[in-house]
């Protein structure tokens, strides 16, 4: 037996599993199999829907809090206005518009203030393309680091 497996022997079942993402997203499309978000997408599965009547009532525009867990959403909750504080603290995949930036500082509509650094990956363009009132998909590690920007249609007119 290799070290690797006897380490992996001595954890406790649960150590192996994986905690639940919390995305901040508002859904783009809904196949009944996938929901599909910008940059992303998870399996329906049977999530616990809170608030919303049925899978059907999913609709594209929609911003939902969502639990996941390898890929498969959880807990699927329609957000009517800001999140709420602990969403706001927790998430791992979120999408925002932006207010301002200075320096190295990101000013967002609901999620506040975030720091970008030298490790912050950008998708579909980089920091001189950041403008007031585009939108952001953003990804962070556990820690609350920010991993990640996608700018969504770079080359359009922030709203």
């Amino acid at each position: 037996m290799t070290r690797t497996a006897l380490i992996l022997c001595m954890l406790p079942l649960g150590a192996l599993a994986m905690e639940p993402e919390l995305w901040l997203v508002e859904l783009e499309h809904n196949d009944g199999i996938r929901l599909q978000f910008q940059g992303a997408e998870l399996e329906l599965g049977s999530a616990d829907l809170v608030g919303i009547d049925g899978p059907d009532a999913l609709r594209p525009g929609m911003r939902l809090a969502i639990q996941s867990r390898y890929g498969v959403a959880e807990q699927i909750q329609v957000i009517a206005s800001a999140p709420t504080l602990a969403q706001s603290s927790q998430w791992l995949r979120a999408e925002d518009r932006l207010l301002a930036v200075a320096g190295q500082a990101l000013l967002l509509q609901e999620l506040g203030v975030l720091v970008f650094d030298t490790q912050t990956r950008w998708l579909n363009g980089s920091p001189a393309d950041l403008q007031a009132g585009r939108r952001l998909v953003l990804s962070r590690d556990e820690d609350g680091r920010l991993t990640e920007v996608l700018i969504p249609n770079p080359e359009e007119d922030p709203e």
